[in-house]
């Protein structure tokens, strides 16, 4: 079986969850993959080991785009910048998809959020030279801020969006139904979720272990070297924009839990080390739901792949999305209400001490855990549809 698989590069959330994805395919079939990755997803997957089309490096917009634009921010990641942007480009991705095809037989097409397909097979740019399965966590954009240019291209981008289900042969959204926003698209368009309802097939959350085989608390932080008689607090911050201010509250969010829990261990994933001495900084860790679990709480950006993961495990979290990014505010509030579990915090309405007596809040509530899937539901539907 040899696929095609196309994914967006915005966050790491996609490409970890295509993974879980392949890794069970690989337990059902002998698969061959080739991976159309703009960077920084492409360079994630060569480095370990996966095969990257060279055609990958000349696809211009995805992740290579959304850094161009938010590179400079420190506060507000307004995503109708990049929706303009990153639109213009669809026809010119969609052509240097093309070659990938012209030049291999492919049993099935997949992209995860890989957009720029997504237009091309709707818009009826090119044949689709196999079945065309499409994945996705959100359904329409929204404008957070109520200037007229990102109000039309909201409501712009949103009617040529009611017509996306024309490309593919499978539209999966990942999640369940009652978990979108249950408002119009725009003016004169349906229902984000009556939409959904009608033109997708619903699978369950994914991440890439098996929350039932993660070891108790006590038997992780031993393994993973951590303190096992402490309070244990960990953050995750995004390398998007001016990182270092967002780096900068968390230290503060810290600063206020440390004058309650002394003894307690800090850590913060980041891009670069801060200058707390008393915080545990770290740049990667492989493995991070294993930490995740370990964990009394846990302070993150309110990516889909992370906050899947944390409601996975029922660990007691907070999302702190980018300001003005409608999928990790708009769309992941919704998510959040709907699981029951965590509470998504904006920084620009919380100070670090709101921030840290919600913590506190927080902490002793019990959070039941989500039920998601290691991969094997789409992993059959994908199999089913490639025959």
């Amino acid at each position: 079986m040899k696929i095609l698989w196309a994914v967006s590069s915005v966050g790491k959330g996609h490409i970890m969850r295509d993974i879980a994805i392949v890794n069970q395919l690989k337990i059902l079939v002998n698969v061959d993959i080739d991976w159309l990755a703009p960077d920084p997803a492409g360079n994630f997957l060569r480095n370990r080991g996966y095969n990257v089309l060279e055609s990958s490096s000349r696809l211009a917009g995805s992740g290579k785009i959304y850094e161009q634009i938010f590179s400079g921010c420190a506060e507000e990641f307004n995503l109708m910048k990049y929706t303009r942007a990153d639109t213009q480009l669809h026809k010119h991705d969609f052509r240097i998809s093309q070659t990938a095809w012209k030049e291999n037989n492919y049993d099935v097409i997949v992209a995860d959020e890989a957009f720029w397909l997504l237009t091309g097979f709707a818009s009826r740019w090119g044949k689709k030279p196999a079945p065309f399965i499409f994945l996705t966590d959100f359904i329409g954009t929204k404008a957070m801020r109520s200037s007229l240019s990102d109000l039309f291209t909201a409501w712009y981008n949103n009617l040529k969006f009611s017509f996306s289900h024309m490309g593919p042969d499978l539209y999966l959204y990942v999640g369940d139904a009652e978990e979108i926003p249950d408002e119009n698209l725009g003016f004169l368009l349906p229902g984000r979720r009556k939409w959904a309802q009608k033109h997708c097939r619903f699978v369950k959350p994914i991440v890439g272990f098996d929350p039932d085989a993660i070891e108790g608390k006590c038997a992780l932080r031993k393994k993973l070297n951590l303190p096992e008689d402490n309070k244990l607090f960990l953050a995750t911050i995004g390398p998007e924009g001016k990182y270092e201010h967002r780096i900068a509250i968390i230290e503060q969010v810290f600063e206020n839990l440390k004058s309650d829990f002394p003894d307690a261990y800090f850590m913060i994933i980041c891009s670069e080390a801060g200058t707390k001495k008393w915080i545990h900084y770290h740049q990667f860790l492989d493995n991070l739901y294993q930490y995740f679990a370990a964990s009394d709480f846990v302070i993150t950006q309110s990516g889909y792949g992370k906050v899947t993961e944390l409601s996975a495990l029922g660990v007691g979290f907070i999302a702190i999305p980018l300001d003005y990014h409608f999928e990790q505010e708009y769309v992941m509030g919704h998510r959040l209400d709907r699981y029951g579990i965590g509470k998504l915090v904006t920084m620009r309405d919380h100070n670090p001490q709101d921030i840290a007596k919600i913590v506190h809040q927080l902490m002793n509530l019990e959070m039941l855990p989500v039920e998601v899937d290691k991969g094997i539901e789409v992993a059959n539907i994908i199999l089913y549809s490639s025959r």
